[in-house]
């Protein structure tokens, strides 16, 4: 198109030029948007499967040499007539296929197209720069196009780089009436250095294409040999060897605000046979004659709504993405696990190192022949691709569930799930509000998992776990002071003083111990305290703001009271008989905003007692303010989950017997969702978020108090007939220390 010259009405030049593109910008666009060689592979993939391939078969042969090395890509797709090769395949950014989407036109095998941009043919440059493309539809002409991308960087514009596009009277490729598309990739580029490690990914990239999760899959499935190099495929191990070792299997369903369907079985090893067998169901599902049959589950009730933010309780929604399917495998790799489970444990550890995580696949459900077909959404689950941080979780919880232990998929419509947008360079979803949505409901389910998980866990080292028996620090020096004991009785003078030195280590790190736990507990309260103190200051802003000074004092004393109170916490105080109603006191007064924000009534039955007992005031105000921390989370859920309650409650009382005092806290939430064995473990929690520490540092204080933390039956004290389906814990402290 030449320029085109005006002139406007000051008598000023106007020129109009489109713009014109240099040749070599074709295989610099290939460079800049397809990353790497197997995300190239899998764009080809991709068109086979938009083609309604049933097979693509892949093979490369002297692939390490430059020069004589060869890729052939081959599907038995529907093809292409000389039509579209010349008008769809040869312009690119075609709409083409984003216009089928827009439609919602599936292909004759009931799939979307999943290659949107128009740009998948470029990524053969980043493996080679000639291509031969052989391409026939059913009852068409053969269709041959040859592309030499050299010639495209030796200068000059597009246009002067014609492609000679070849209609075949007679085929040379598709005989007997077959069809396909056939791709030959050939001069591969030097800086190509193929490997076998690098073979090994692109194999990796092709067979998770499809999901190992849905056979249904089957009728879409790449493959791909070496045909000079067959051991570069030798002992990459199959899913079908690695599944038979996860312990746990999962399928959860998600739509709107919440799990709608949760199905968790826990199988132990048939070698620990002391470990019980766990499933866990809730919501509908079918039973063997195809009715529908509903399960409950208190524990998933709790937990089913999808918060933003556990502090602030902020569901939210992912209605506009249909309803998301989530299921998977979870592993177990402790030694005493894999010991005498798993033959070819490098094996299993190289799989999951390779082909662990969650991936995001993307597709159809079953039609009227029961077909569905789900495709990766690159590249998420790849090695290193942590996107919903469970790495970070676990170097933060320790317990808690990493990528190497899970293989997952999460299934989404692609009819249903428009507003997930893939990035131009296909490097998963533009990450908006819709895909933050999105991964908080993934990041959700496999929290809810978790607690389950670690529970199991948990009761599996307990039973076949390396026994630890004493404390192990206190266990040793006690061997060390009986080894002195008994080699060095000859030498009075060197015996005494080696038992002041291990005497003193002992003492030390008693000291150490007590710290930490203090520390502990006090860190568990802090934000509950800061929260507290936030709302204050917030109160005192807008009082100066708003109404002046009036009210200011009454506000900063409070302040001044909640601070220095917290502050005893931290301090090294020693034990002395303290009035249990003050202790209990403080712990309401640091807690009071909370609870008006929660409009939680406290019951205070406990008010007319006077009992001294010797404590560590700020060690058991921390225990008590989480212990009513506790009680808000669960009266939350009680209230709005499980619509159980309508007016929050919490009762606190004292009860004296003979030798004891009891401070007895009851709630009338959802009661304990996990066993009395089991809230008492650390990192065992019933709450989808939390470390699950509380109630364990809570009874190591208690027992170093030689005291006891207690969940009795609702019978063992007097408590109020509306608190009896919920939690009660009572603190025993001996009115005598021994």
């Amino acid at each position: 198109m030449s320029n085109i010259v005006n002139y406007n009405s000051n008598g000023d030049k106007v020129i109009e030029k489109p713009f014109k593109a240099r040749a070599r910008l074709l295989p610099q666009l290939g460079d800049m948007l397809i990353k790497s060689e197997d995300v190239a592979f899998l764009e080809l993939i991709k068109n086979s499967y938009d083609a309604d391939a049933d097979e693509v078969k892949v093979l490369v042969e002297k692939i390490t040499d430059p020069k004589e090395g060869i890729i052939i890509i081959e599907d038995d797709g529907v093809g292409m007539n000389l039509d579209l090769v010349l008008n769809v395949w040869l312009e690119l950014a075609s709409d083409y296929k984003t216009k089928l989407i827009a439609k919602s036109q599936p292909t004759p095998k009931g799939r979307l197209p999943i290659g949107e941009k128009g740009i998948g043919r470029l990524g053969v440059h980043k493996l080679g720069n000639k291509i031969e493309l052989i391409t026939k539809k059913s009852n068409e002409k053969e269709v041959h196009v040859n592309i030499d991308w050299r010639e495209f960087e030796k200068g000059g514009y597009l246009e002067d780089v014609p492609i000679k596009v070849i209609e075949k009277d007679t085929p040379v490729h598709f005989f007997n009436g077959t069809k396909g598309t056939y791709i030959a990739i050939t001069d591969f580029q030097e800086k190509t250095k193929w490997t076998r490690g690098k073979f090994r990914n692109i194999l990796r990239t092709i067979t998770s294409f499809t999901s190992p999760f849905e056979e249904t899959n089957e009728n879409f499935k790449p493959t791909i040999d070496i045909l000079d190099n067959p051991e570069w495929k030798k002992d990459i191990i199959s899913w079908e060897d690695v599944k038979d070792y996860s312990i746990i299997q999962f399928e959860i369903e998600i739509s709107g605000k919440e799990i709608i369907k949760f199905h968790y079985e826990y199988e132990p090893h048939a070698i620990f046979e002391k470990a019980k067998k766990r499933i866990v169901k809730y919501g509908k599902f079918e039973d063997e004659n195809g009715n529908l049959i509903s399960f409950e589950d208190e524990l998933v009730s709790a937990n089913k709504t999808i918060l933003e933010d556990t502090k602030k309780s902020e569901s939210i929604n992912i209605s506009g993405l249909g309803t998301i399917k989530f299921k998977g495998y979870i592993f177990n790799l402790e030694a005493f696990v894999i010991k005498d489970t798993v033959s070819d444990k490098k094996g299993l550890k190289s799989y999951l190192s390779e082909n662990s995580g969650i991936k995001v696949y993307r597709g159809t459900e079953p039609n009227e022949d029961n077909e569905a077909s789900f495709v990766r959404v690159y590249n998420y689950g790849e090695p290193g691709n942590d996107w919903l941080g469970l790495n970070l979780k676990r170097v933060n919880f320790s317990s808690s569930i990493s990528n190497n232990l899970i293989v997952g998929g999460v299934f989404l419509d692609r009819e249903s799930t428009k507003a997930l947008k893939e990035k131009t360079d296909r490097q998963g979803f533009i990450e908006d509000e819709n895909y933050k949505n999105f991964r908080d409901a993934i990041n959700h389910s496999v929290s809810v998992i978790d607690i389950f998980r670690k529970s199991d866990v948990k009761a599996l080292r307990d039973l076949y776990g390396p026994k630890g028996g004493e404390e192990p620090v206190i266990s040793s020096i006690n061997k060390l002071r009986s080894l002195v004991n008994e080699k060095v009785k000859n030498d009075k003078p060197l015996n005494i003083a080696l038992n002041k030195y291990i005497n003193d280590i002992e003492s030390s790190y008693s000291t150490i111990q007590n710290q930490l736990i203090k520390s502990a507990s006090a860190g568990l309260s802090l934000g509950i305290v800061l929260h507290e103190i936030e709302k204050i200051i917030g109160e005192l802003l807008h009082i100066i703001k708003n109404e002046g000074s009036d009210n200011i004092t009454n506000l900063i004393k409070r302040l001044n009271k909640l601070v220095k109170g917290y502050a005893e916490i931290f301090k090294k105080s020693s034990r002395g008989y303290i009035d249990v109603k003050n202790v209990i006191e403080d712990a309401l007064f640091s807690v009071e905003f909370r609870l008006k924000a929660h409009e939680v009534e406290v019951i205070k039955e406990y008010e007319k007692s006077t009992s001294n007992v010797n404590l560590s005031k700020g060690l058991i105000e921390g225990i008590i303010i989480n212990l009513i921390d506790n009680s808000i989370y669960w009266l939350e859920i009680a209230k709005k989950e499980h619509k159980s309650i309508s007016q929050k409650k919490i009762f606190i009382n004292i009860e004296e017997t003979e030798k004891n005092i009891h401070i007895i806290i009851a709630d009338n939430g959802t009661g304990f969702l996990l066993s009395r064995e089991e809230v008492i473990q650390p990192f065992v929690t019933g709450k989808k978020t939390g470390m699950g520490l509380g109630l364990h540092i809570a009874n190591e204080i208690m027992l170093s108090h030689k005291g006891k933390l207690n969940i009795p039956d609702f019978g063992d004290y007097q408590i109020p007939e509306e608190f009896k389906k919920g939690a009660v814990i009572s603190l025993i402290f001996p009115k005598k220390i021994t």
